[in-house]
Protein backbone atom coordinates (compact mmCIF):
# COMPACT_ATOMS: atom_id res chain seq x y z
CA UNK A 1 0.00 0.00 0.00
CA UNK A 2 1.50 3.38 -0.51
CA UNK A 3 0.61 5.83 2.51
CA UNK A 4 0.93 9.06 3.44
CA UNK A 5 -0.09 10.90 6.33
CA UNK A 6 -0.88 14.85 5.87
CA UNK A 7 -1.13 17.28 8.32
CA UNK A 8 -2.53 20.78 7.67
CA UNK A 9 0.67 22.11 9.33
CA UNK A 10 2.91 21.10 12.37
CA UNK A 11 5.54 23.49 13.64
CA UNK A 12 8.37 20.91 14.78
CA UNK A 13 8.38 18.43 12.29
CA UNK A 14 9.22 18.35 8.48
CA UNK A 15 8.28 16.01 6.20
CA UNK A 16 9.95 12.88 5.89
CA UNK A 17 9.12 9.29 4.19
CA UNK A 18 10.21 5.73 5.51
CA UNK A 19 12.96 3.47 4.02
CA UNK A 20 13.83 0.41 4.92
CA UNK A 21 12.66 0.92 8.66
CA UNK A 22 14.18 4.35 9.17
CA UNK A 23 13.00 8.39 8.31
CA UNK A 24 14.53 10.34 5.65
CA UNK A 25 14.24 13.93 5.30
CA UNK A 26 11.81 14.37 1.93
CA UNK A 27 14.07 17.41 0.75
CA UNK A 28 17.66 16.49 1.91
CA UNK A 29 17.08 12.60 1.80
CA UNK A 30 19.32 12.50 5.23
CA UNK A 31 18.36 10.46 7.86
CA UNK A 32 15.58 12.77 9.67
CA UNK A 33 14.85 13.27 13.87
CA UNK A 34 12.98 15.53 15.53
CA UNK A 35 12.64 16.23 19.24
CA UNK A 36 10.09 13.34 20.03
CA UNK A 37 11.80 10.79 17.89
CA UNK A 38 15.01 8.22 19.61
CA UNK A 39 17.22 8.63 16.42
CA UNK A 40 15.24 8.22 13.08
CA UNK A 41 14.32 4.73 13.97
CA UNK A 42 11.79 5.47 16.44
CA UNK A 43 9.38 8.35 16.48
CA UNK A 44 6.04 8.48 18.53
CA UNK A 45 2.32 8.08 18.48
CA UNK A 46 1.08 9.96 15.57
CA UNK A 47 4.25 10.09 13.66
CA UNK A 48 4.43 6.14 13.23
CA UNK A 49 1.78 6.14 10.71
CA UNK A 50 4.27 6.20 7.94
CA UNK A 51 6.65 3.44 9.56
CA UNK A 52 3.60 0.87 9.18
CA UNK A 53 3.82 0.73 5.59
CA UNK A 54 7.32 0.53 3.55
CA UNK A 55 7.85 3.37 1.71
CA UNK A 56 4.90 5.79 3.74
CA UNK A 57 5.35 9.11 3.95
CA UNK A 58 4.23 12.18 6.04
CA UNK A 59 4.03 15.50 4.16
CA UNK A 60 3.82 18.46 6.37
CA UNK A 61 1.21 20.54 3.96
CA UNK A 62 2.48 24.22 5.08
CA UNK A 63 5.93 23.31 3.73
CA UNK A 64 4.56 22.57 0.20
CA UNK A 65 1.14 24.39 -0.02
CA UNK A 66 0.08 24.47 -4.06
CA UNK A 67 3.24 22.26 -4.81
CA UNK A 68 1.89 18.83 -3.30
CA UNK A 69 4.59 16.14 -4.58
CA UNK A 70 4.18 14.14 -7.28
CA UNK A 71 3.26 10.56 -5.74
CA UNK A 72 1.19 7.40 -6.69
CA UNK A 73 -0.76 7.06 -3.47
CA UNK A 74 -3.41 4.81 -2.63
CA UNK A 75 -4.34 5.70 1.06
CA UNK A 76 -3.93 9.38 2.46
CA UNK A 77 -4.77 9.96 6.12
CA UNK A 78 -5.47 13.42 6.20
CA UNK A 79 -6.04 16.63 8.96
CA UNK A 80 -7.16 19.81 8.38
CA UNK A 81 -7.57 21.43 11.88
CA UNK A 82 -5.89 24.58 11.86
CA UNK A 83 -6.41 25.69 8.68
CA UNK A 84 -10.19 24.83 8.35
CA UNK A 85 -11.54 26.58 5.47
CA UNK A 86 -8.66 29.56 5.78
CA UNK A 87 -6.56 28.44 2.10
CA UNK A 88 -7.80 27.63 -0.64
CA UNK A 89 -4.46 24.89 -1.32
CA UNK A 90 -5.68 23.18 1.76
CA UNK A 91 -8.75 21.04 0.99
CA UNK A 92 -9.84 17.40 0.31
CA UNK A 93 -10.69 18.55 -3.14
CA UNK A 94 -7.10 19.70 -3.86
CA UNK A 95 -5.89 16.49 -2.30
CA UNK A 96 -8.10 14.74 -5.13
CA UNK A 97 -6.53 16.53 -7.90
CA UNK A 98 -3.29 15.71 -6.77
CA UNK A 99 -4.22 12.10 -5.59
CA UNK A 100 -7.41 10.92 -8.15
CA UNK A 101 -6.71 7.50 -7.19
CA UNK A 102 -6.25 7.06 -3.64
CA UNK A 103 -8.54 6.37 -0.70
CA UNK A 104 -9.11 9.71 1.19
CA UNK A 105 -9.52 9.18 5.49
CA UNK A 106 -10.26 12.19 7.81
CA UNK A 107 -7.60 12.13 10.45
CA UNK A 108 -9.03 13.77 13.97
CA UNK A 109 -6.00 14.72 15.38
CA UNK A 110 -7.19 16.46 18.31
CA UNK A 111 -10.71 16.22 20.11
CA UNK A 112 -11.71 19.87 19.71
CA UNK A 113 -11.18 22.34 16.94
CA UNK A 114 -12.80 25.35 18.99
CA UNK A 115 -14.00 25.53 22.58
CA UNK A 116 -14.54 21.92 24.15
CA UNK A 117 -18.14 20.86 23.94
CA UNK A 118 -19.56 23.54 21.94
CA UNK A 119 -21.01 21.52 19.35
CA UNK A 120 -22.41 24.55 17.32
CA UNK A 121 -18.86 27.00 17.41
CA UNK A 122 -17.87 27.33 13.58
CA UNK A 123 -14.78 25.70 13.60
CA UNK A 124 -16.52 22.50 14.62
CA UNK A 125 -18.86 22.72 12.06
CA UNK A 126 -16.00 23.53 9.43
CA UNK A 127 -14.23 20.41 10.74
CA UNK A 128 -17.70 18.41 9.86
CA UNK A 129 -18.16 19.82 6.72
CA UNK A 130 -14.60 18.52 5.95
CA UNK A 131 -14.77 15.22 7.03
CA UNK A 132 -17.96 14.63 5.22
CA UNK A 133 -15.76 15.07 2.12
CA UNK A 134 -13.55 12.14 3.19
CA UNK A 135 -13.89 9.01 2.06
CA UNK A 136 -13.97 7.65 5.69
CA UNK A 137 -12.54 8.69 9.38
CA UNK A 138 -10.70 7.85 11.87
CA UNK A 139 -9.94 8.78 15.14
CA UNK A 140 -7.61 7.76 17.62
CA UNK A 141 -9.43 7.83 21.50
CA UNK A 142 -10.87 4.31 22.06
CA UNK A 143 -13.34 5.31 24.48
CA UNK A 144 -14.12 9.08 24.04
CA UNK A 145 -17.83 9.96 24.34
CA UNK A 146 -17.53 12.97 22.86
CA UNK A 147 -16.88 11.40 19.46
CA UNK A 148 -19.99 9.99 19.52
CA UNK A 149 -21.56 13.53 18.70
CA UNK A 150 -19.19 14.03 16.28
CA UNK A 151 -20.08 10.07 14.45
CA UNK A 152 -23.83 11.76 14.78
CA UNK A 153 -22.71 14.78 12.04
CA UNK A 154 -20.94 12.38 9.61
CA UNK A 155 -22.06 11.17 6.39
CA UNK A 156 -18.97 8.53 6.00
CA UNK A 157 -17.86 5.58 8.09
CA UNK A 158 -15.80 6.32 11.56
CA UNK A 159 -13.52 4.01 13.24
CA UNK A 160 -11.05 3.90 16.16
CA UNK A 161 -7.90 3.29 14.52
CA UNK A 162 -4.96 3.40 17.54
CA UNK A 163 -2.02 5.32 17.12
CA UNK A 164 0.81 2.71 16.54
CA UNK A 165 3.74 2.40 18.91
CA UNK A 166 6.58 0.77 18.11
CA UNK A 167 6.33 -2.31 20.78
CA UNK A 168 9.45 -3.92 19.89
CA UNK A 169 11.55 -1.17 19.93
CA UNK A 170 10.88 -0.39 23.46
CA UNK A 171 10.92 -3.65 24.55
CA UNK A 172 14.49 -4.50 23.29
CA UNK A 173 15.74 -1.08 24.75
CA UNK A 174 14.10 -0.08 27.63
CA UNK A 175 12.60 -3.22 29.30
CA UNK A 176 14.63 -4.30 32.49
CA UNK A 177 14.91 -4.87 36.07
CA UNK A 178 13.36 -1.96 38.05
CA UNK A 179 14.19 0.30 41.46
CA UNK A 180 11.40 0.03 44.39
CA UNK A 181 10.87 4.22 43.08
CA UNK A 182 8.34 6.31 41.71
CA UNK A 183 8.55 8.40 38.21
CA UNK A 184 6.37 11.89 38.89
CA UNK A 185 4.92 12.44 35.55
CA UNK A 186 4.10 16.53 34.90
CA UNK A 187 2.76 16.72 31.22
CA UNK A 188 3.01 19.89 29.35
CA UNK A 189 -0.75 21.28 29.95
CA UNK A 190 -0.97 22.87 33.38
CA UNK A 191 -4.44 21.56 33.87
CA UNK A 192 -3.12 17.86 33.19
CA UNK A 193 -0.86 17.84 36.40
CA UNK A 194 -3.71 18.04 38.63
CA UNK A 195 -2.45 16.43 42.17
CA UNK A 196 0.53 14.24 40.96
CA UNK A 197 3.00 16.15 42.97
CA UNK A 198 1.53 16.39 45.83
CA UNK A 199 0.53 12.65 46.20
CA UNK A 200 4.04 11.10 44.66
CA UNK A 201 5.19 13.47 48.17
CA UNK A 202 2.27 11.88 49.78
CA UNK A 203 3.65 8.42 49.00
CA UNK A 204 6.84 8.82 49.32
CA UNK A 205 6.96 10.58 52.81
CA UNK A 206 4.45 8.14 54.25
CA UNK A 207 6.28 4.92 52.88
CA UNK A 208 9.26 5.86 52.52
CA UNK A 209 9.41 5.30 48.73
CA UNK A 210 12.02 7.64 46.38
CA UNK A 211 10.50 10.07 43.82
CA UNK A 212 12.12 10.16 40.94
CA UNK A 213 11.29 13.92 39.16
CA UNK A 214 12.49 16.08 36.46
CA UNK A 215 12.61 19.51 36.50
CA UNK A 216 9.37 20.73 34.26
CA UNK A 217 10.84 23.31 32.52
CA UNK A 218 14.42 24.83 31.84
CA UNK A 219 14.73 28.24 30.62
CA UNK A 220 10.90 27.71 29.47
CA UNK A 221 11.70 24.32 27.41
CA UNK A 222 9.38 21.33 28.24
CA UNK A 223 11.48 19.06 26.31
CA UNK A 224 14.96 19.99 27.67
CA UNK A 225 15.98 16.41 27.57
CA UNK A 226 16.69 13.63 24.92
CA UNK A 227 13.44 11.58 24.88
CA UNK A 228 15.73 8.75 24.98
CA UNK A 229 17.25 10.49 28.22
CA UNK A 230 13.66 10.94 29.18
CA UNK A 231 12.98 7.46 28.75
CA UNK A 232 15.68 6.03 30.47
CA UNK A 233 15.19 7.43 33.74
CA UNK A 234 11.33 7.05 34.30
CA UNK A 235 11.98 3.19 33.13
CA UNK A 236 13.66 2.45 35.54
CA UNK A 237 11.42 2.98 38.29
CA UNK A 238 9.10 0.36 39.40
CA UNK A 239 5.74 2.81 39.22
CA UNK A 240 4.89 5.89 37.10
CA UNK A 241 2.59 8.54 38.24
CA UNK A 242 0.59 10.82 36.72
CA UNK A 243 -3.07 11.68 38.47
CA UNK A 244 -4.18 13.59 35.02
CA UNK A 245 -7.86 14.54 35.47
CA UNK A 246 -9.17 15.44 32.07
CA UNK A 247 -10.89 12.17 30.09
CA UNK A 248 -10.66 13.33 26.90
CA UNK A 249 -6.51 13.36 26.30
CA UNK A 250 -5.09 9.76 25.17
CA UNK A 251 -2.62 9.45 27.29
CA UNK A 252 0.09 8.49 24.78
CA UNK A 253 2.55 7.76 27.88
CA UNK A 254 1.10 5.38 28.81
CA UNK A 255 1.48 3.31 26.06
CA UNK A 256 5.16 3.81 26.48
CA UNK A 257 5.18 2.92 29.95
CA UNK A 258 2.94 -0.53 29.51
CA UNK A 259 6.23 -1.36 26.97
CA UNK A 260 8.84 -1.42 29.30
CA UNK A 261 7.17 -3.28 32.54
CA UNK A 262 6.59 -0.38 34.52
CA UNK A 263 3.38 0.16 36.02
CA UNK A 264 0.71 3.30 35.90
CA UNK A 265 -0.66 4.55 38.49
CA UNK A 266 -3.16 6.58 38.17
CA UNK A 267 -4.83 9.30 35.77
CA UNK A 268 -8.19 8.92 34.02
CA UNK A 269 -7.09 9.21 29.50
CA UNK A 270 -8.50 6.45 27.68
CA UNK A 271 -5.25 4.58 27.72
CA UNK A 272 -5.20 4.82 31.31
CA UNK A 273 -8.31 3.08 31.67
CA UNK A 274 -7.31 0.79 28.51
CA UNK A 275 -4.48 -0.65 29.95
CA UNK A 276 -4.39 -0.16 33.40
CA UNK A 277 -8.24 -0.16 34.20
CA UNK A 278 -7.54 -0.73 38.29
CA UNK A 279 -5.22 2.14 38.74
CA UNK A 280 -7.45 4.39 36.26
CA UNK A 281 -8.25 6.61 38.56
CA UNK A 282 -7.29 10.19 40.69
CA UNK A 283 -8.58 8.30 44.00
CA UNK A 284 -5.84 8.73 46.75
CA UNK A 285 -7.16 6.05 48.51
CA UNK A 286 -7.54 3.34 45.91
CA UNK A 287 -4.20 4.25 44.09
CA UNK A 288 -2.14 4.09 47.46
CA UNK A 289 -3.94 0.40 48.38
CA UNK A 290 -2.87 -0.84 44.62
CA UNK A 291 0.37 0.47 44.96
CA UNK A 292 1.16 -1.40 48.12
CA UNK A 293 -0.33 -4.48 46.69
CA UNK A 294 1.96 -4.30 43.98
CA UNK A 295 5.03 -3.84 46.14
CA UNK A 296 4.10 -6.94 48.65
CA UNK A 297 2.11 -9.07 46.00
CA UNK A 298 4.26 -10.46 43.30
CA UNK A 299 1.58 -12.41 41.54
CA UNK A 300 -0.75 -8.88 41.54
CA UNK A 301 2.78 -7.23 40.12
CA UNK A 302 3.13 -9.00 37.24
CA UNK A 303 -0.71 -10.04 36.56
CA UNK A 304 -0.59 -5.93 35.87
CA UNK A 305 2.71 -5.69 34.11
CA UNK A 306 1.12 -8.83 31.76
CA UNK A 307 -2.25 -7.62 31.46
CA UNK A 308 -0.84 -4.17 30.18
CA UNK A 309 1.64 -5.97 27.67
CA UNK A 310 -0.74 -8.07 26.26
CA UNK A 311 -3.18 -5.05 25.58
CA UNK A 312 -0.60 -3.04 24.35
CA UNK A 313 0.23 -5.63 21.67
CA UNK A 314 -3.63 -6.54 20.45
CA UNK A 315 -4.44 -2.09 20.45
CA UNK A 316 -1.28 -0.79 19.63
CA UNK A 317 1.80 -2.88 17.96
CA UNK A 318 2.44 -1.76 14.49
CA UNK A 319 1.09 -5.33 12.94
CA UNK A 320 -2.48 -4.62 15.17
CA UNK A 321 -2.85 -0.80 13.58
CA UNK A 322 -1.89 -2.15 10.09
CA UNK A 323 -4.58 -4.82 9.87
CA UNK A 324 -7.17 -2.53 11.34
CA UNK A 325 -6.01 0.10 8.76
CA UNK A 326 -6.28 -2.67 5.70
CA UNK A 327 -9.34 -3.75 7.17
CA UNK A 328 -11.30 -0.55 7.09
CA UNK A 329 -9.73 0.62 3.88
CA UNK A 330 -11.31 -2.68 2.38
CA UNK A 331 -14.92 -1.81 3.92
CA UNK A 332 -14.89 1.64 1.97
CA UNK A 333 -16.53 1.59 -1.69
Amino acid sequence: MNFALIIDTVGNCESYYVKDGSAFNFNTHEPYTYECSIGSECFMNTWNYPFLYEGGYFINWNKHQNNLPDLQLDVIFVTIERFLDKYDWCSVDKLRQQYPNAKIIGFIKEVWTGPAYDFNHEKHLARINFLNKCDGVIHNRPEIKEFSKIEDQLNVPMRFIAQPHNVEFFKDKFFKEKELAIYEYIPNHPPRHGSTREFCDYISKKHNIPVVRRDYKKDGVYWWQTQEEFIQEWSSCQFHINLDPIEYFPGNQCTQVASTGTIQIGGVNDNHRLLYPDTATTDWKVLEDRLLDYINNEDARFKTINYAWTKLNEVFSFDSVRNNINKFIGEIK
